[in-house]
């Protein structure tokens, strides 16, 4: 799996950029010749598209597609990571000789934390080789990457893959089950993160209330490195929480979860794993 993972972020890069950039441009030839209508604002918002292509917009562009697939996609390593030990039986043999639970623990988190790491360097990697390719397939100006900013979006992305591995683990690990913890922590990315918008939408007295769950603390440490389009991203923005104060939450769900699953794995009966 983890291999797997890896070529698929990799290989999801190059598809994306491609994609992209393909589409864009068969609409604009469709619009030169009057196939179809030009939209309402114009052909400008098509040369935004492709800009956002080029090696200076890595950090938005290539940066949000690694990190939003990494989400989904630690999120199903990290309970497979775990999970599996029950299924395979492996955890058992291990405590038998000799191993203990911290310390399996401790080798799964720091092992999730360093697979993480080398997801979005190889998906960054991959990101700006495929600016490069597409920009110089199209005669784009190929200058104004900025490493610094690349990275630091990717250790931004790094820092929010953790509360939701964690949260994997856990449930896997108490459900001994790597399909539960999947499912779960699927379920808990995508309906918290939808709820707390519509939330937002209908009040933005909520973004108190929301403001200390994981998706919205996810959006303030990583809004920095997108690049807001319009007003209404600005206004969504104005609601997040501060920065400084989304990474404490998000490192305190992390701990939070970490210190449930070394609870539980304390008190389990292995002879049922």
């Amino acid at each position: 799996m983890p291999w797997v993972i890896l070529l698929m972020i990799v290989a999801f890069a190059f598809v994306f950029y491609v994609l992209v950039y393909a589409s864009v441009t068969a609409q604009i030839q469709a619009i030169k010749s009057g196939t179809i209508p030009a939209p309402a604002g114009g052909a400008a918002q098509f040369d935004e598209a492709l800009r956002m292509l080029r090696p200076d917009r890595v950090q938005s562009f290539g940066s949000g597609l690694v990190n939003g697939l990494g989400s989904i996609m630690l999120i199903v390593f990290a309970a497979s990571h775990v999970g599996t030990e029950f299924g395979w039986g492996t955890l058992r043999t291990l405590l038998a000789h000799g191993a203990g639970r911290g310390a399996f623990l401790a080798s799964k988190a720091v092992s999730l934390a360093l697979f993480a790491l080398m997801f979005v360097i190889a998906g960054s990697v991959a990101s700006v080789a495929a600016s490069f390719a597409v920009s110089g397939i199209a005669g784009y100006d190929l200058s104004g990457l900025d490493v610094g900013a690349v990275a630091n979006a990717a250790g931004r992305g790094v820092y929010t893959f953790l509360p939701f591995m964690a949260l994997a683990t856990v449930i896997a690990l108490w459900s001994r089950s790597a399909g539960a913890g999947i499912a779960a922590g699927l379920v808990v990315y995508f309906a918290e993160g939808l709820v707390a918008g519509i939330l937002v939408s209908l009040n933005r007295d909520f973004a108190t209330i929301v403001n200390y769950g994981l998706s919205r603390n996810v959006a303030s440490v990583t809004r920095q490195t997108v690049v807001n389009t319009g007003g209404d991203a600005t206004n969504a923005a104005s609601t997040l929480p501060d920065p400084g104060q989304a990474a404490l939450v998000l490192a305190i769900y992390a701990v939070v979860f970490v210190a449930i699953a070394y609870w539980r794995l304390r008190t389990r009966d292995i002879t049922l794993s």
